[in-house]
């Protein structure tokens, strides 16, 4: 196992009222950095794969809907999260409006995940 310098940080930052992005290329660990934190963190975790064509539909810009998808989770983790459409706005929805989740997403596609959530999470975000 590689221990990865941001991981310390990572965890810092958790539960600040911020999401955690994480940016990198394709075949960095990446999705192995998030199974590595949720091996450290207690808490019951859901797993979003944006590559999943059916849960990248499920996922709406819906208050409403994502209170139900997230249930009781405290920590959500969006794996590929560029392949999301209006990914920013649902993050921003989830960090504006249910203060004890938190959620921590990775983008292989910087530059699409960048452009998709700029805007919406201005001063809501972490990027690592």
């Amino acid at each position: 196992m590689i221990n990865r310098f941001i991981t310390k940080s990572i965890q810092q930052n958790l539960f600040k009222g911020k999401a955690i992005i994480i940016y990198g290329a394709r075949q960095v660990g990446k999705t192995t950095l998030l199974k590595q934190l949720s091996d450290k963190i207690d808490q019951d975790i859901l797993w979003i794969n944006g590559d999943d064509l059916q849960t990248a539909a499920d996922l709406q810009p819906s208050l409403n809907r994502l209170k139900f998808i997230i249930g009781k989770h405290k920590i959500v983790f969006i794996d590929e999260a560029q392949r999301i459409k209006n990914i920013g706005l649902i993050i921003k929805l989830i960090v504006d409006n249910l203060k004890d989740v938190q959620v921590v997403a990775t983008g292989s596609s910087a530059f699409d995940l960048a452009s998709e959530i700029k805007e919406p999470l201005t001063g809501r975000k972490f990027l690592s």
